[in-house]
């Protein structure tokens, strides 16, 4: 499909438009600022999240109490998320640009399916996730002070609209900054991991074993729905594998970092998920772990006393950690599409100063603040996350797909055949769980696609008469481009 032509018909404001010595003569591009030790941080911060502190609870009662089976499970769920993400390595290495899985799908399924998924990400997506973070952040923050009681709902409202705007500042400010908090984030998370694992080593070497007795015997007989649910748990605590890919573009020597980037992080991962796991036990019995909300608050109140505030602070950095990683990503994915026509232009201009994407980490802002201001946000994770593994599968199908049509193209990176295979047999089976166990969610998950594509095809028909439309977005866009001192992208990064 060609570019829009209401959305390139206006002459967007040059440099050379701009008072003297607004930007130097240096090209306005995304640079390439994130090496190896910064592509880890993003893989690692943006898997461990809140997860390995709250899911325990859901592997566990998956597998029946079994503690055994449970540290099983966790491997299984980390093996199933590497392959995912080799698939995805593969297909950056094919494809070769930002915008992760919109790109994907737009090059192989086509305009369309590029312009839903972007959709879905603008309007949902980015306002979705964001606001859940910041929530757990600022619960996590205030919580302490309240006796570990539930915090007032206006305490944490305000305080995760100011958690929203301080990553929003620093990811405009500067990209290398934001790498910067994330490299931080991700050392400060796997501090707070540290100080589990190493009291967990301790309370092992005074002989805090009875957890493991009889390891692999179930407390009750295993089901197959609750077997299903420890993967999902899983397989949620072990995602965030993907963000790097979203920012290709913008890694120094893509082809040879992101590959040893995603070994070590996955290894990582595991590694500290598995020893995580097995601190809990030392300290708490199966069903002390089944009847909690917070593992790990509650493991730090019995293991580290009154200092088990910093794992309220731990968890609420790790949190942070997310969120930054998740807003530099996400809004990647916006300024992709908006480059290659699918979403207003204007959203694909750089900051001449900054050198930033600044309008796709703005424009959600509105949609997030009234998200922040819904008592019922969670929901919301629900039907979000059965759309995200629908492309996730679509993504998966491509590289069969390419290997069939295009035998001779070049693959920088290549996978074995059985990792697609195994990946796409992963995410159906979560698809048909999440059916199954969330059929409401997924039926609205299905209807905001739905409207996507009615949307795309009313962006279609309205582009294709303009009429007085192009000449009202033609001011916005240069209104909006002065205002935030946004030019296009002035050399090709891929």
């Amino acid at each position: 499909m060609s570019k829009q032509a209401s959305r390139t018909a206006y002459e967007p404001v040059g440099r050379g438009d701009q008072p003297d010595g607004a930007a130097g003569d240096e090209k306005v591009v995304l640079k390439p600022v994130v090496g190896m030790f910064g592509s880890i941080a993003f893989i690692v911060g943006s898997i461990i999240g809140t997860g390995i502190f709250l899911s325990p609870t859901g592997v566990l009662e998956g597998v029946s109490g079994s503690v055994g089976w449970s540290l099983v499970f966790w491997v299984i769920c980390a093996a199933l998320s590497t392959c995912g993400a080799y698939c995805y390595l593969e297909l950056a290495s094919i494809f070769k640009k930002s915008g992760g899985d919109f790109t994907f799908m737009d090059e192989i399924y086509g305009p369309m399916v590029g312009y839903v998924r972007v959709w879905i990400m603008f309007f949902m997506g980015c306002p979705v996730w964001s606001a859940v973070q910041c929530i757990v952040v600022a619960t996590y923050i205030t919580t302490p002070f309240f006796q570990c009681n539930d915090p007032p709902f206006i305490a944490v409202r305000l305080l995760s609209i100011c958690v929203l705007l301080v990553t929003l500042f620093i990811n405009c400010y500067s990209t290398m900054l934001a790498t910067r908090f994330q490299i931080i984030y991700t050392i400060a998370k796997n501090v707070g991991l540290a100080v589990i694992i190493l009291s967990g080593i301790v309370l092992l070497c005074h002989g805090k074993t009875d957890s493991f007795r009889n390891a692999f015997q179930p407390q009750e007989p295993f089901d197959v729905r609750k077997i299903s649910g420890a993967i999902y748990a899983g397989m949620f605590a072990c995602s965030g594998w993907a963000h790097l890919i979203f920012i290709v573009e913008e890694v120094k020597n893509p082809n040879k970092i992101l590959p040893i980037a995603m070994n070590i992080s996955m290894t990582l991962v595991t590694v500290l998920y598995l020893l995580a796991n097995i601190s809990y036990l030392t300290a708490m019995t199966p069903q002390e772990i089944l009847g909690s909300d917070a593992v790990a608050a509650d493991y730090a109140v019995r293991v580290l006393g009154s200092w088990s505030w910093l794992i309220w602070a731990f968890v609420a950095i790790s949190a942070a950690g997310s969120l930054n990683s998740g807003v530099y990503t996400r809004t990647r994915l916006i300024f992709a599409a908006s480059r290659e026509g699918r979403f207003p232009r204007i959203l694909s201009f750089i900051h001449i100063k900054h050198h930033t994407p600044i309008l796709p980490l703005i424009m959600p802002i509105p949609i997030t603040l009234v998200m922040l201001c819904w008592a019922n946000v969670w929901f919301l994770i629900n039907f979000m996350g059965f759309i995200e593994v629908i492309f996730q599968t679509m993504c998966y199908c491509i590289i069969p797909y390419v290997r069939w049509k295009y035998p001779e193209r070049e693959i920088p990176f290549k996978t074995n055949i059985l990792v697609s295979l195994i990946s796409i047999t992963a995410s159906s089976f979560i698809l048909i769980l999440t059916i199954i166990s969330a059929p409401i969610d997924c039926l609205i998950g299905i209807c905001f696609i739905a409207a996507a594509i009615g949307i795309y095809y009313l962006d279609l028909f309205v582009t294709s008469h303009p009429g007085t439309y192009s000449g009202v977005t033609d001011k916005i866009n240069n209104l909006l481009q002065k205002l935030f001192l946004s030019v296009p992208q002035e050399g090709k990064t891929y």
